[in-house]
């Protein structure tokens, strides 16, 4: 059969706006109403509005789950589950539903899981202009299994999602976890200048220069830091040899610290291993060596920020981290051991968060 034997398509409410919504809150909990569109449908609601509101002279289309709404523009053909209650939609978005003699053949929640191959097909282009033709979709040849079969498939479904859920939530707490700073007894207080050096970045090293002084071998890559603070998401690799401005990129050997000098003004990262480089949006900290044995660097980078913010010149966006104003902190040093097993119970937290990140990802691409 072709799909409009089976199910309907309606489309949502034009000139349901922010603004309508903004101006017509339900008058009582029972006139509320949730507000779905194609814009929102990856990350909440668009709010809620009273039934009883008029646009264009007519009351607004109230629907009544379970149903499905699909995207008609921008994130097209991207599906969202209604289990229960009434809701409406605005005009980026359709609701399929199903027609009233096949409600006891096709499991609607198994239908939203398997919607988006046949959706595929009905896109007219993609990005940003990318739309959902309802028509095609309409077109398009469709078979399902036994009832039993679908209601089998959304029960492994239902419990994939409650994993998810379950593993989502110990994922949030273990990032609230490990931003606990772990404090110990403090043994002496050190000026930040006595510990560490601080060195800056090269000036001109840009997206252009990195891109024209690619390395010809593997010993030759180091990778690229700037402010970003996100180790995963670096600049790249350039050639250590490469020459900016006449002279030789300055490189560092890890262990080390890079400390933002602006954008994310005095965030931390932590270098473990090998050697890098830096654009002159952050500084490299180390630590001298007469102290290596009195401060541990990945322990420093946990309580870093306690000190650095204070040497930020402003808490927006244009803030900059003063070194100088740094070098003269006064560090609260705990015991050596306690750093180490601080680094330990740290790194452990760190793992267990990425393996759970793992698997949540495993889960999100699952196949229909």
């Amino acid at each position: 059969m072709v799909i409009r034997e089976c199910l309907d398509i309606i489309g949502g409410n034009s000139g349901l706006t922010e603004s309508v919504i903004y101006w017509n809150p339900p008058k009582n909990r029972n006139r509320a109403v949730t507000v779905y569109s194609g814009s929102t449908l990856n990350t909440t609601m668009l709010g809620v509005v009273d039934r009883e509101t008029i646009i264009n002279g007519k009351k607004i289309k109230v629907l009544k789950a379970p149903a499905i709404v699909i995207v008609r523009k921008g994130l097209a053909g991207n599906t969202k589950f209604i289990e229960n209650g009434e809701f409406t939609i605005n005009d980026d978005a359709y609701v399929i539903t199903v027609k009233q003699r096949y409600v006891g053949e096709i499991n609607i929640q198994w239908l939203e899981n398997v919607i988006q191959r046949y959706a595929e097909s009905c896109i007219t282009s993609r990005g940003t202009n990318a739309t959902f033709s309802k028509e095609q979709f309409l077109d398009l040849e469709f078979e399902y299994p036994s009832m039993k079969e679908q209601d089998e498939i959304v029960n492994v479904i239902n419990k994939i999602n409650k994993l998810k859920e379950n593993v989502s939530y110990y994922i949030e707490r273990l990032k609230k976890l490990n931003s606990i700073v772990i404090s110990g007894d403090v043994i002496c207080k050190l000026k930040a200048g006595s510990i560490f050096e601080i060195a800056g970045g090269n000036s001109g090293l840009t997206e252009e220069f990195i891109y024209n002084n690619q390395p010809t071998s593997e010993q030759e890559s180091v990778a690229v830091f700037s402010s970003s603070m996100d180790e995963a998401t670096n600049m790249g690799v350039v050639s250590k040899n490469a020459v900016l401005n006449g002279k030789k990129i300055k490189c560092f050997d890890a262990p080390a610290v890079i400390i933002s000098r602006n954008g994310q003004a005095g965030k931390a990262l932590y270098i473990e291993h090998g050697t890098f480089t830096i654009n002159d949006h952050a500084y490299v900290l180390t630590v001298k060596q007469s102290y290596k044995k009195v401060v541990d660097l990945e322990w420093f980078t946990y309580v870093s920020e306690q000190y650095t913010n204070n040497c930020v010149t402003s808490k927006d966006s244009n803030g900059t981290f003063n070194k100088e104003m740094f070098m003269n902190e006064q560090i609260d040093i705990i015991d050596f051991g306690a750093q180490k097993k601080i680094v330990k119970k740290k790194r452990e937290i760190g793992v267990l968060h990425c393996k759970l990140k793992q698997f949540r990802n495993i889960l999100d691409e699952r196949k229909h």
